[in-house]
């Protein structure tokens, strides 16, 4: 399977006010809707009613002359809370710079108009294409204990 190419069809994409330097620097997120393609509406029939939703985007907005990077630092809560985080491998981390370009975020749904999603939590930036769309529902919840390793539990500590 490897160097096999996939092919993705998005079936929507992010709706935002907000710049991509506002939505960077958003520690929660933004809000903001998700236009659902007239081909795909009907894929969002039954939808209302639940809170959250699991949604996979394409980061079409890569960094210029950026490489593959598998070891990051978590450079907005440096910037945000001026403190020092440890270098991590970029699976350990929610970077950006990965080597597939796939955004998954858990956001609320506050509204459904048609074929249109209002959301927050948003980390997409304006006109992010969106590959997948799965309500949030209580099976996903872990049913033990949610655990994080301590120097994550620092950079939370120092967050909150």
């Amino acid at each position: 399977m490897k160097n096999k190419s996939i092919l993705l069809k998005p079936i929507g994409e992010v709706l935002t006010n907000f710049s991509d330097e506002e939505v960077s620097n958003s520690i929660d997120g933004v809000r903001g809707k998700i236009l659902i393609y007239d081909e795909y509406r009907d894929g969002i029939c039954c939808l209302d009613g639940f809170s959250h939703l699991l949604v996979i985007g394409y980061a079409n907005k890569p960094k210029e002359n950026s490489e593959t990077t598998l070891k990051v630092r978590f450079r907005k809560i440096e910037r945000l809370y001026n403190v020092k985080t440890p270098e991590v491998g970029v699976f350990a981390s929610g970077s950006p710079d990965r080597p597939n370009l796939l955004i998954v975020s858990i956001l609320k749904l506050i509204d459904i108009n048609n074929n249109i999603l209002e959301v927050s939590n948003l980390d997409m930036f304006n006109g992010t294409p969106i590959l997948d769309i799965r309500p949030f529902t209580l099976e996903r919840i872990p049913k033990e204990k949610i655990e994080v390793p301590e120097w994550y539990k620092k950079i939370w500590e120092t967050k909150t």
